[in-house]
């Protein structure tokens, strides 16, 4: 297996961009193509040639981004969100014309969904922990059903290899992933992206795209310019454009999957995450779900937003899968951490509500596999950046969905 580490920068500065000849200051969402349909269509046919079978079943897990912590350990963060915190509503496939129903929710009446669940201190050393506590199970049977074929693995190629990430449809033609599913966080964007909802579980126990269903090639992308140039990732999130018809079904994709409300501002919050997770011990041919806490918050790197931590022990390929505020499966209430409603606080009759996507893990002196005794990755954690919305920030989560859900793809 090709090994390649992905190194994060530990700083974050205003960075210029060079577009049209001209510099700018980029402080706000990057978009990786701005093509006529007709360029889009044939961009999307050269995506779907390109996937051949053996390039899938060759394409490696795309590796968890690890955070070198330096010399001591950082302070546990103080997680400070401004705004309310609020929901949209997704789409059922088949249902009736879709209709934004957005919820917010005062902070200063006291108005909530749930109490906010705290859990432990930050581990010091990787070895010994302590781990936020999570419950992980293999999801079983059909994932051609909604909310289920809302999942689904992304190919794409980056940096001279072919990899595999996660990710969610939150759009009629939108998909949310990890940023660095779509970006090197150094400037360069991911090609040749094709994304495949209810990937599924054949013989051999390999995977492969569901023949009911099959794949959406990509033909635009934005990521916030905090990853895509400077790979912080505390706003390691994208979303992506898919084509208007598929390689099997000639229809938008969230026409056919349904896709998921989001979720802004919330802290402190139980999530239940998701993933198609292909290195050891995983295969890469079924979703994976955790049910933990947010149990803590990071800055992996100074200023700006603080990720939040969950337990978890999923692995590359799971990048880019989804955090979920509430989750139905597809009606009732499901496993959870304290075997109450609290896991899922909106209900299951609501949501789905995407609240962060699986980003990276940490690590102390160095990035071994599997820990030693002082040093090595935090194997059984996952961080998230916070889906956020703050007028101040033009790079947070709803700034970046905002222009893919905006593109003309997105419309009935």
């Amino acid at each position: 297996m090709r090994l390649w580490v992905i190194q994060l920068s530990l700083a974050i500065g205003l960075i210029a961009l060079l577009t049209d000849g001209v510099v700018a200051q980029q402080q706000g969402p990057v978009t990786s193509d701005n093509l006529a349909p007709s360029e889009a269509e044939a961009q999307a046919e050269a995506i779907m040639a390109y996937w051949t079978p053996a390039r899938m079943a060759s394409a490696e897990a795309m590796p968890i981004p690890t955070k070198l912590i330096e010399d001591s350990p950082q302070p546990e963060a103080v997680r400070v969100i401004t705004g309310d915190p609020g929901v949209v509503n997704g789409q059922r496939p088949g249902g009736r014309p879709y209709i934004e129903n957005k919820r917010v929710f005062k902070r200063s009446e006291g108005e909530t969904l749930f109490a906010p669940q705290t859990f432990g201190t930050a581990p010091i050393n990787p070895r010994d922990g302590p781990y936020g506590p999570f419950q992980r199970w293999t999801m079983e049977g059909n994932y051609l059903p909604w909310a289920r074929a809302i999942h689904g693995k992304l190919f794409f190629s980056l940096s001279g290899g072919n990899w595999v990430c996660s990710g969610t449809v939150i759009g009629r033609s939108t998909i949310a992933t990890a940023g660095h599913c779509n970006s090197d966080g150094a400037g360069s964007f991911a090609t040749n992206r094709l994304f495949c909802p209810s990937y599924y579980n054949p013989t051999p126990l390999t995977g492969a795209p569901h023949p009911a269903r099959g794949c959406w090639a990509v033909t635009a992308s934005k990521t916030s310019s905090n990853w895509h140039l400077s790979g912080d990732p505390d706003y390691d999130y994208a979303c992506l454009v898919t084509n208007v018809t598929g390689t099997v079904v000639a229809n938008k994709i969230g026409n056919v999957t349904g896709w998921a409300g989001r979720a802004w501002n919330w802290t402190d919050v139980p999530e239940i995450t998701f993933g198609y997770p292909q290195d050891p011990p995983f295969l890469g041919n079924t979703i994976q779900m955790v049910a933990s806490v947010d149990w803590y918050s990071w800055d992996a790197t100074a200023g700006g937003q603080v990720s939040k931590v969950i337990g978890s022990d999923l692995t590359g390929g799971a990048s880019g899968g989804g955090w979920f505020l509430s989750w139905r499966a597809p009606g009732a209430e499901i496993a959870d951490t304290d075997a109450t409603g609290n896991t899922d606080p909106a209900g299951a009759q609501n949501g789905p509500y995407i609240n962060g996507v699986n980003s990276h893990k940490r690590c102390v002196t160095n990035c071994n596999n599997p820990p030693g005794v002082a040093a090595g990755i935090f194997w059984q954690e996952m961080t998230s950046p916070p889906f956020r919305s703050d007028p101040a920030d033009p790079d947070d989560s709803e700034d970046v969905f905002a222009i893919c859900l905006a593109h003309a793809n997105n419309n009935p």
